[in-house]
């Protein structure tokens, strides 16, 4: 029979420790020690100091009785009782005595930044109400380990609080309800991947319920179609103008609880990749130009998938380059579900109008150059156009989404309504990502620079004195670095 080799330790062992009750002595009297006193007083220990100086805060504490000081150095036989013990001192000869005890009475010891006399690591803690996280980096860098805490802790408020509280008054009734274990676990990561989390954010603590009670029937109803089930709802989420760091808090947090993604080609496959690993995932944008892959589908179809999957009880993510409102059919789609009678919420996104010129150092509005600018679309400005062109050669900034294959006939149509030849130009291709290029030029010029250039969709116009500051802001700037999806 061949043994099994051993497995190598990788680290500390994580737990959490009830301390209610139980007693603990902190070695040293100075700010680190207070911090670790005031930690195990959060956790219910019955705290004791040994040390010759106290902080101004234990005094406080030892005269309300909240804590035992003993005023003199450490001595043999202090952690006596004692169910875990903490040397806060810089005498390293101190904490050597303190670890000896500590070892031959079989009591945890956390010795700060001496991690040779460290049997547990203190790691940094964030609690809000029930929810308690802690990240530690083994001793290596506690500075780290806040810092990680701290980008963890943004991740959670009191939303997350109250939910914990609901979801533990009901965790006995959900045992009844489902007593196979491993239904009852798939269960249980349901409901905090959906969105019940969202009808807490709104304080409605009912439609908390009845979502978490929709989750349940479905867990325990047959697989057999429910004609009468409850209809899901349909979330329109802006992704950004391309870089997956630049979706909202809100819009990503959606995004991690979908049964359903249906997003489109401008959508950066980073945040696709954020949905649950079962959710489905469809695609339902339009082709790059020259890229086959098909027929893409009409918007009457992407209408009727959100329907159809929002009927089954699904929450469906509808994830759209930009924001859903602008030039991004949002509202045909809001308008189609409605009439459908199902539920949906709009979460706004970065729009590229603004942020891929922003990205390139342009801004669209200037005191002294643009107090005023108007977006418009590409689709527009070839062929006939309804769009003001002599209104709109008159606007101190303007910005044309997917212009690219219509810039010739753009610049050509400014032109013909009186802008300025010399007018700065320039095209943001792949804006907000690290593929980004700017070509920038004039009314007269810009086309044939894009041109000369071979830049690809997608691209976003700027006309404008704004573009001058742009260069001025370019020239200036480091290089930027892509933002990544957090988890």
């Amino acid at each position: 029979m061949t043994a099994t080799p051993a497995r190598r330790p990788t680290g500390f062992y994580p737990v959490f420790l009830n301390l209610r009750g139980r007693r603990a002595v902190v070695v040293g009297g100075g700010a680190v020690a207070e911090q670790k006193v005031l930690g195990l007083l959060d956790a219910g220990a019955h705290v004791t100091v040994v040390s010759r100086e106290t902080t101004p805060r234990l005094e406080d504490l030892a005269a309300q009785g909240a804590i035992e000081v003993r005023r003199r150095p450490y001595r043999r036989g202090d952690l006596a009782d004692a169910w875990l013990a903490i040397a806060a001192t810089d005498d390293r000869a101190v904490n050597d005595a303190v670890w000896a005890e500590a070892e031959e009475e079989g009591i945890p010891l956390n010795a700060v930044d001496d991690l040779d006399h460290c049997s547990f690591i203190a790691p940094a803690i964030h609690r809000e109400g029930d929810v308690t996280v802690a990240v530690s980096t083994s001793g290596k860098s506690p500075a780290l380990a806040v810092r990680l805490r701290d980008r963890i802790a943004k991740l959670i408020g009191p939303a997350e609080a109250r939910l914990c509280d609901l979801l533990g008054e009901l965790r006995r009734e959900l045992g009844a309800r489902v007593p196979d274990a491993r239904a009852r676990t798939e269960l249980w990561y349901r409901i905090v991947d959906s969105d019940v989390v969202e009808f807490v954010r709104r304080g409605d603590m009912g439609g908390a319920r009845r979502r978490i009670d929709h989750l349940v029937g479905g867990t325990v109803a047959s697989a057999r179609p429910q004609p009468n089930r409850e209809r899901g709802i349909v979330y329109l989420v802006g992704a950004g103008p391309g870089d997956p760091g630049l979706i909202t808090v809100k819009g990503l947090e959606i995004l991690r609880s979908a049964d359903v993604v249906v997003y489109d080609r401008l959508v950066h496959p980073a945040l696709v990749d954020q949905a649950p690993s079962g959710a489905e995932r469809v695609f339902v944008g339009k082709h790059a130009r020259g890229g086959g892959g098909g027929r893409s589908p009409e918007q009457t179809e992407i209408d009727e998938l959100l329907i159809e999957r929002a009927r089954r009880g699904r929450v469906v993510v509808r994830l759209k380059g930009g924001d859903p409102f602008v030039f991004g059919r949002g509202a045909e789609e809001c308008q189609a579900l409605r009439a459908a009678g199902i539920a949906v919420q709009v979460i706004p996104g970065v729009t590229a109008a603004i942020a891929a010129p922003g990205a390139a150092g342009i801004p669209v509005t200037h005191r002294r150059y643009a107090s005023a600018f108007a977006v418009v679309t590409g689709h527009q400005c070839e062929g006939a156009s309804a769009l003001d062109w002599e209104a709109l050669a008159r606007m101190p900034t303007l910005v044309v989404l997917m212009g690219l294959s219509a810039l010739p006939e753009i610049t050509a149509r400014l032109l013909a309504h009186g802008a300025d030849p010399d007018t700065p130009a320039a095209v943001v291709a792949s804006g907000t990502l690290p593929a980004q290029r700017v070509v920038v030029g004039t009314i007269a010029t810009i086309a044939a620079l894009v041109t000369e250039a071979e830049l690809d969709p997608p691209a976003t116009v700027v006309v404008g004195e704004v573009v001058r500051v742009g260069r001025l802001v370019r020239e200036r700037a480091p290089r930027r670095a892509a933002a990544a999806v957090r988890p």
